[in-house]
């Protein structure tokens, strides 16, 4: 059996982490996980490597001493500005320093894989042409993963090594210390309405409430990018990762609605950024009736992030089916997913 060893950039964050409990169940990968902080839980089985990736010669100094690196599994990602902004030359940065240092540590390396997103075919900005396809033209918007992209493609074309990228869908994850969350995010938003005696009214507008989307689960791309990263089909190319239905919120609402015995509501268009700003106390409150984990709502939440994407008035559909010709097959049920990762949100403690 080969041995290859892999440095997950990232390995703290919601594909990062999910990545490293795959990997980690393999006897045939030996794994490093790079991260600013220690994680909450370590996983067992990796060596966890604490640098930020805006320090380059940190990265150099701590990734020295391993020049046996096989693959490089780049997961992470720059901290939005005050505006909620993503900048482009600070996520290029990021990449750029620790392919730099990984490429100088290590003349093993075979294959640097990159996560992606929906949001290289403009998912965030508006209406976009569906189901979108791994070789769409860029939409002509500022995006930090066509700078990422384009840096991976020269120097793996210099330096010989295989490439690939992952492009997943809206995730659906259990990350009890990531608040931009979709599933926690929600969940409490739920629990929030039930507390108060309202309905679970949807805050977006009509048309997303009836538009196509399409969810990710984290577990899925941990396997899709392992694929990548070892079938010599998939290299050198993009895919588009999701689970591989459709859902519409108006199908999902009243199960979300059920799971906390509250009724569903209407549409009823509102900023959750705005009207959950004062809701610490009526969250406390949740807590200790339940005896949850003691835990503030903004290590839980990300009303910004939930408005973003329910806001979403047109379709968001992307085509899978490259994926499934070149030999990747793996499917999930969304709606299933979401709930089953809401349950696990409630053995945890941190959902009533």
């Amino acid at each position: 059996m080969t041995m290859r060893k892999a440095l997950i950039a990232g390995a703290t964050g919601a594909i990062g982490s999910a990545l490293a409990e795959h990997l980690a169940g393999s006897n045939s990968w030996t794994l490093l996980g790079l991260c600013r902080r220690p994680p909450a839980k370590a996983l067992s089985g990796i060596d966890y490597l604490h640098a930020d990736m805006v320090d380059a010669d940190a990265l150099r100094d701590i990734l020295r001493p391993h020049d046996d690196i096989t693959h490089l599994f780049y997961c992470g990602r720059a901290a939005h500005d005050d505006l909620g902004r993503e900048s482009v030359q600070n996520n290029l940065d990021l990449f750029a320093n620790v392919l730099s240092a990984v490429s100088t540590a290590s003349p093993r390396l075979q294959h640097v894989h990159l996560v992606q997103g929906g949001k290289y075919y403009g998912v965030h900005v508006g209406p976009f042409p569906t189901p979108a396809r791994e070789d769409d033209p860029r939409p002509l918007v500022s995006n930090f993963y066509y700078a990422q992209g384009d840096l991976l493609r020269q120097t793996a074309s210099c330096a010989g090594w295989r490439w690939s990228a992952s492009r997943p869908g809206t995730l659906l994850h259990f990350s009890p210390d990531n608040p931009r969350n979709l599933v926690s995010t929600l969940g409490i938003y739920a629990a929030i309405c039930r507390e108060l005696g309202s309905a679970l009214d949807f805050p977006g507008p009509d048309d997303a409430f009836t538009s196509l989307t399409q969810l990710t689960s984290t577990d899925l791309p941990s396997r899709a990018i392992t694929w990548m990263a070892t079938d010599d089909q998939a290299a050198n190319q993009a895919f588009n990762v999701a689970n591989g239905d459709l859902i519409r919120w108006c199908r999902f609402w009243p199960k979300l609605a059920a799971a906390f015995d509250i009724p569903c509501g209407i549409v009823r268009p509102l900023r959750l950024a705005d009207v959950m700003a004062d809701k610490e106390a009526v969250w406390q409150r949740i807590v200790e009736r339940h005896g949850l984990n003691k835990r503030s709502l903004s290590t839980l939440v990300n009303w910004p992030y939930a408005d973003s994407t329910l806001e979403r008035s047109w379709d968001e559909i992307m085509s899978t089916i490259k994926g499934r010709r070149f030999g990747f097959h793996d499917c999930a049920d969304s709606e299933a997913e979401f709930l089953r990762i809401l349950e696990r949100y409630r053995v945890s403690s941190l959902l009533p």
